[in-house]
């Protein structure tokens, strides 16, 4: 008799929290992800378990009445890529990088900046992007058609990040000094072009945020790195555009290997943070242009080639890119943070290469056609 009435009770209370039908069909859709092993930010889970996506985010809701189950079927689920140095002049670009796990793009100047706002949209690889850069009349940047001529002020239209191109022609230090300040008092972060050892020194006296590239003449040594460090700055190599300027311009290969490279193992020693970015473009005006979406799975090999663990290379590419951006609703699997994943059939922290075994992507909960 107790435990009939027990289960009235039950029933009673179940009718009693039915939704109305109308109230139903607004609910968002529940997706469960199972028989996966999960990147926790250093390593994946030694058994495989299940994450839930409500709507877009990941959820610590019960897997009870998922309308969507995916088997991942003992497979490694990470977050959603992140490509830290890209330039987007077709929304195109960002559907194929999305078939490679990107899920964020950070684009590093394209003019004018609502070429790339306009691409914005639920499911699609998300866009951030700093504008037009700040340069000087002369440099090859602001001979690309399109670009604006004159030295550009800190864009306060930019998402998250403003940028300057430092070269021999300029902007001068105390230019660029007042670059950086002027970003800093808009509450931007602010990034560099530098390409030779001379333009890192410039970007480090001047306290950026993010160098980009790494100098092709000679290596990072202690002092830089030392003056980085005091910086709290994060560097973004992207080497895949290093190596590839040596190959197009017939330069040997140990220009590459004992400036570029080597960069890289002297930072990652000395204890620089390190990005994940390509410089994917398609410009005739740069002398070279790395793919959209593949380039980033070259840029994690070369990064680990130059000494970065696996684990590290990765973080790179999702739980750092996003602190170091500012983008705290990304970059890991939590509850509370955007659904941006990518199911790999291999385990990439012991071959990095497995980063390319890309079997499903999910951008803020939608699944992608990757086939």
């Amino acid at each position: 008799m107790y435990l009939q009435v027990i289960l009235a009770g039950l029933l009673a209370f179940a009718a009693a929290c039915e939704l109305p039908e109308h109230m139903k069909r607004a609910l968002p859709t529940k997706t469960v992800i199972k028989n996966v092993h999960i990147f926790d930010g250093n390593q994946f889970s030694a058994k495989t378990s299940s994450i839930v996506i409500v709507g877009g985010m990941i959820s610590n809701a019960p897997a009870l009445g998922a309308t969507n189950i995916v088997d991942g079927a003992g497979g490694y689920l990470i977050p959603g890529l992140i490509d830290s140095h890209c330039h987007v002049t077709s929304c195109a670009y960002l559907t194929t990088m999305r078939q490679y796990g990107i899920t964020t793009a950070l684009d590093m100047g394209t003019y004018p900046y609502s070429a790339i706002s306009s691409c914005k949209g639920h499911g699609v690889t998300d866009i951030r992007g700093s504008g037009a850069a700040a340069t000087v009349n002369g440099t090859a940047i602001s001979k690309i058609p399109a670009t604006p001529s004159l030295l550009r002020t800190v864009s306060r239209k930019a998402q998250i990040i403003s940028k300057f191109s430092s070269t021999p022609l300029g902007p001068d230090p105390t230019t660029v000094a007042a670059i950086v300040e002027a970003a800093h008092e808009a509450g931007k972060r602010v990034i560099s072009h530098a390409t030779t050892y001379a333009d890192y020194s410039v970007a480090e006296g001047a306290e950026v945020d993010i160098p980009c590239h790494v100098p092709l003449d000679a290596p990072i040594n202690a002092s830089s790195i030392a003056s980085l460090i005091s910086n709290k700055s994060t560097v973004v190599p992207t080497l895949i555009m290093m190596q590839s300027i040596v190959n197009n311009t017939g330069a040997p290969p140990i220009v590459y290997t004992s400036a570029a490279e080597a960069s890289v193992s002297n930072m990652h020693n000395g204890g620089v943070p390190i990005l994940v970015g390509t410089d994917a473009n398609t410009s005739p005006f740069v002398p070279a242009n790395p793919p959209f979406g593949s380039s980033i799975h070259d840029e994690l090999e070369l990064l680990v080639a130059a000494g970065l663990p696996p684990a590290q290379a990765i973080q790179g590419a999702t739980s750092l890119a996003a602190t170091k951006f500012g983008l705290y609703d990304r970059g890991a699997i939590k509850a509370g943070f955007r659904a941006d994943l990518a199911l790999l059939s291999a385990d990439p922290t012991t071959n990095i290469k497995n980063s390319r075994s890309i079997q499903k992507v999910w951008v803020d909960g939608v699944e992608a056609d990757i086939a």
